[in-house]
């Protein structure tokens, strides 16, 4: 009988050879070289082809009306680098979408969980996929770009668990993926430190009122100037306002009118040889450099008082409004 038990066993063992399956308990299926598991999750994009730059979590606004709560994790790339769906999964939107500009967003079921990935500031949001299809891991969904808000071509990731644009379900890509066995660190050719500033300067892009909370229906404290400096914490916002402080006044702007840099005004050349940028509008205040006949300068402030401030070689100071015109000499 024993026999006869270690026959069928043994025809039961070479038939499944014969198909290609490995049999549970065998030393083909206990070892990791001749049967690894197929991963569930993959990079997307192609290792070496981009590098790490905005980190998830708070921020200060890298450009005029971005988010100071950063939900994803930047990958800097070259422009239509494939992107692709780090896991099969369905496409529930593919196309516009404020601030992303062009975005997909795919739901995927991994490890019993339903996630949505979000690929934004792509090309052709709907070029390679459109809402409703099946995509697998690692099929091309987009191309990377930098339509919306956007400082540069690059693929904006987020990771979403349970759902999509719900309170609190964001995770960090870059600890989501590296505990998925898709390193983001492992195929990235270049990355930035990841450190949070102790405080933001931004400046005011016209003249803007600095309310008392985040909405027109809170009362204004007072209103300021274009180009007037402006201080906040990383991630202190809401919606789309700021919380920032000017001049020692702390109050809410509208993001739109937030910028991290001077607005200029109009190109101005100095139109004598010798003129003088002083740190403050009087002839008596310390000279900061001294410009030569035909010099470009990016005026900042109106000008008043035969005084007009002005953006020059890293710095800024005043000149005297005569000796200054839009004209080149």
């Amino acid at each position: 009988m024993v026999g006869v038990r270690r026959r069928i066993a043994a025809a039961l063992l070479g038939a499944v050879a014969a198909s290609g399956l490995v049999a549970p308990g065998s030393a083909a299926a206990s070892s990791g070289a001749t049967a690894q598991a197929v991963p569930g999750v993959v990079r997307p994009l192609p290792d070496g082809s981009y590098g790490l730059s905005s980190y998830y979590g708070p921020r200060c606004m890298p450009v005029r009306s971005a988010s100071v709560w950063h939900l994803g994790q930047d990958m800097g790339a070259s422009k239509s680098t494939p992107v692709r769906s780090i896991a099969k999964g369905t496409v529930v939107k593919a196309g516009a979408a404020p601030g992303f500009g062009q975005v997909v967003v795919v739901r995927h079921r991994i490890d019993g969980v339903r996630v949505f990935s979000v690929y934004g500031h792509v090309v052709d949001g709907d070029r390679w996929v459109r809402a409703g299809d099946s995509v697998t891991r690692g099929q091309r969904i987009a191309g990377v770009g930098s339509s919306g808000t956007s400082s540069g071509p690059h693929l904006h990731l987020e990771i979403w668990r349970r759902a999509y644009k719900g309170a609190g379900w964001t995770r960090d890509p870059l600890t989501w993926m590296r505990n998925h066995d898709a390193s983001l660190r492992t195929g990235a050719a270049w990355s930035y430190n990841r450190v949070v500033p102790t405080s933001c300067t931004y400046w005011t892009t016209t003249k803007v009122n600095l309310r008392s909370g985040p909405g027109t229906d809170h009362p204004v404290i007072k209103s300021v100037p274009v180009n007037r400096k402006l201080t906040a914490r990383p991630g202190d916002g809401e919606g789309v306002w700021r919380r920032v402080t000017n001049a020692g006044t702390t109050g809410w702007m509208h993001a739109a009118y937030v910028s991290p840099s001077l607005t200029p005004l109009g190109k101005l050349f100095v139109q004598e040889d010798g003129l003088r940028l002083r740190s403050k509008p009087s002839t008596s205040a310390n000279v900061k450099a001294v410009l030569g006949r035909g010099s470009a300068v990016q005026q900042i402030w109106p000008s008043a008082g035969g005084w007009t401030k002005v953006y020059v070689g890293g710095m800024q100071g005043y000149v005297m409004t005569r000796y200054v015109d839009s004209s080149r000499p």
